[in-house]
């Protein structure tokens, strides 16, 4: 079996069952009739971007990275709150102004969420810039972060 079936397998399973380890994915992909080492199991996790999340009895399973983005979502609400200091757009940008010394924690936050339109973020001391592929993106994506504040 080829990589790319492999790893549509471990998605497939990931998404199905709450595997919490390495050794419980290599069992479930050794019943589904592949043969892999460990090796290639943390090689997959890593180009999947699996990560641990807790599981509904309260330990950890793997997960898909995109399920984190309601965490982001809130950390980026509990930061607009504590340090945003006010937001306009101008034609491609929105510009955050911050207290000193939190604009790159709203990029590092705002580069993880997948945001339509945004194509990256320049971040200062006190500003951070969202460059944005249209005037209409740029609206869009501010509106977006505003409703966060509610």
């Amino acid at each position: 079996m080829n990589k790319e079936m492999r790893l549509q397998t471990i998605t497939k399973l990931i998404s199905e069952h709450e595997i919490k380890t390495q050794e419980e994915l290599g069992l479930w992909l050794h019943n589904s009739g592949l043969q892999v080492t460990q090796a290639t199991i943390s090689r997959d996790i890593r180009e999947l971007k699996l990560i641990k999340v807790p599981s509904k009895e309260g330990s950890l399973k793997y997960s898909f990275k995109v399920n984190q983005d309601h965490f982001i979502s809130e950390k980026l609400r509990h930061k607009l709150k504590d340090a945003l200091i006010n937001m306009e757009v101008i034609n491609y940008f929105v510009i955050i102004k911050t207290l000193p010394g939190h604009a790159h924690s709203f990029g590092a936050l705002l580069d993880s969420m997948e945001l339509d339109g945004k194509a990256g973020t320049i971040c200062g001391n006190d500003t951070c810039l969202i460059i944005c592929r249209s005037p209409e993106e740029s609206e869009r994506i501010k509106q977006q972060i505003e409703g966060l504040q509610e």
